[in-house]
């Protein structure tokens, strides 16, 4: 069943025609989800939302929870968070969000949610608090320096929480011997799919390690082609010594 069926309150089910719908999602010039607004009627999306979220197995009863989700573009997991139940979340990417498909899925949906335009690497729990959930999804070889953003990433989250995190995994393209080790490939300027953006892939081992190495237990991964998922929780109190030494001096 599509979210919108989910929801019971978007415009798509109350009042619009399919050509109101397919007009609203045609005046959005990239979506990156693919969402299924109604039985057939798809947005253009290069993800194939739905198959992402089977992966990910998120909790189907988010009551209570704080819900943060970093590189939330066209929002189709913020959403889908909110209709199961979160108490809040906080939806926030680098874009801001008329240059997404976030205010259309919005409206169509029904949602009360707001797209925050900020980086990662200026959240703090100063100006945002913590939260029970942290969604990191297509996001991480985005990432120039993916070990700070595990760092920031970490002191949001409360003691018990979770990190979903899925990302560009380059197993298949190396040696079983390689692939079993903690590689990173660096795309230099467009060369991964033209896109200036795209920095890293990683061996799943590698995104592994780095998680332990910011203190996160995995508790489990999966891989389907170039692309892996990952949750996690948080196994320590706070940074290591020699993350804290390596961004500061030795006291």
């Amino acid at each position: 069943m599509n979210l919108c069926c989910h929801l019971q309150r978007g415009l798509a089910v109350k009042s619009m025609s399919m050509d109101d719908l397919q007009q609203m999602i045609g005046s959005v010039p990239h979506w990156y989800h693919q969402f299924e607004f109604a039985p057939g009627v798809l947005t253009p999306g290069t993800r194939n939302s739905r198959d992402v979220l089977a992966q990910l197995n998120l909790p189907q009863n988010m009551a209570g929870m704080r819900v943060l989700d970093i590189g939330a573009r066209d929002g189709f997991f913020s959403f889908e968070c909110e209709r199961r139940g979160a108490t809040e979340v906080v939806p926030l990417d680098y874009i801001p969000a008329e240059q997404t498909g976030f205010p259309v899925a919005k409206r169509i949906l029904g949602s009360s949610l707001n797209l925050i335009h900020d980086n990662i690497y200026n959240l703090t729990s100063q100006k945002y608090g913590y939260f029970d959930m942290v969604l990191m999804l297509g996001l991480f070889y985005h990432l120039p320096d993916p070990m700070r953003a595990l760092d920031i990433v970490f002191s949001l989250m409360k003691p018990q929480a979770r990190l979903y995190l899925e990302t560009i995994v380059i197993d298949e393209q190396l040696p079983a011997e390689m692939a079993r080790r903690p590689f990173m490939l660096f795309y230099p300027k467009s060369s991964k799919d033209g896109d200036h953006t795209n920095y890293w892939g990683m061996t799943e081992a590698c995104v592994v390690a780095m998680l332990q190495e910011n203190n996160f237990a995995v508790l489990n991964n999966s891989r389907e082609g170039e692309r892996g998922a990952f949750q996690a929780i948080k196994s320590g109190a706070d940074a290591d010594y020699y993350l804290k030494i390596s961004r500061g001096l030795v006291e």
